[in-house]
């Protein structure tokens, strides 16, 4: 009895040895994730932190952005009063030396003409229709006009699945996909009946606009193309004139230069 005790209090004594060792270990690990989450900790701190100054720097750069635009505004607005008198200055100094004065507001008569001319062409075309809604009408058709081509379709694919029924005997693989044919487009040459059904009107009413705008156009193709030539010509005429003015060296008048400037835009503005 006393070996068999003995032997059990080693084996409890080997047991509780590793159980210890156990424990140590785990100690150890516990330590080292204590030891994490302290430095977690800090990374937090310091991506706080971070997110701060971010939030600081972005407040000071839209404080800047906006401290700069007010800059370019008021920069904008000195370089509009200084052109203004630079343009003053010009037009004292050119007059002080003779400079002839541009005559852009004597309108010749033929030139008065030639505006009513393309003023009436004008007109004429504001009666037509405009191309989108032209194309909105022609819309509405070609709608129409695929809902019947899709019912035609289904339509003969039944007229076919049923020549077929009536001629080939039904234990044959013809006749069953007749069937199977038959079933799927008879519903489907019914929808599109049904949807061709009702764009009818909407495409009717679109023929009989677009052609009225058509006899329109037809009957009023003569005044346009003349307001259009008497539009290019008196542009054509307006032009030379300026172009006179400006190679002549000419002052031009106040109105012209406050709206227009006194050179020609660059290219790219």
């Amino acid at each position: 009895m006393s070996d068999d005790y003995g032997h059990q209090v080693r084996r409890l004594e080997t047991q509780t040895g590793g159980m210890e060792h156990e424990l140590h270990s785990l100690r150890s690990k516990l330590g080292e994730v204590e030891d994490l989450d302290y430095e977690l900790r800090d990374i937090r701190g310091d991506v706080r932190s971070l997110e701060d100054d971010l939030s600081t720097v972005r407040n000071d750069l839209t404080e800047l952005d906006d401290d700069v635009r007010g800059d370019i505004q008021d920069t904008e607005q000195a370089l509009k009063r200084l052109t203004g008198r630079v343009q003053a200055l010009e037009a004292h100094l050119l007059a002080a030396g003779g400079a002839s004065l541009a005559d852009l507001d004597t309108v010749d008569p033929e030139w008065m003409k030639l505006a009513r001319t393309a003023s009436h062409g004008w007109h004429v075309r504001s009666g037509l229709l405009p191309k989108h809604q032209r194309e909105a009408h022609r819309l509405k058709i070609r709608h129409y006009e695929q809902a019947l081509e899709e019912r035609d379709e289904h339509r003969d694919k039944v007229v076919e699945a049923v020549g077929i029924l009536a001629s080939q005997p039904r234990t044959s693989r013809e006749f069953e996909q007749a069937v199977m044919d038959f079933g799927v487009s008879r519903p489907l040459a019914e929808k599109h009946d049904q949807r061709a059904q009702k764009l009818a009107g909407h495409a009717q009413a679109a023929q009989a606009v677009l052609a009225q705008d058509d006899s329109l156009r037809q009957a009023k193709a003569s005044l346009i193309e003349q307001g259009d030539k008497a539009e290019r010509k008196l542009n054509w005429l307006l032009r030379g004139r300026l172009a006179d003015a400006i190679r002549d060296r000419a002052l031009l008048p106040m109105w012209f230069v406050t709206v227009l400037g006194p050179v020609p835009p660059a290219h790219k503005m």
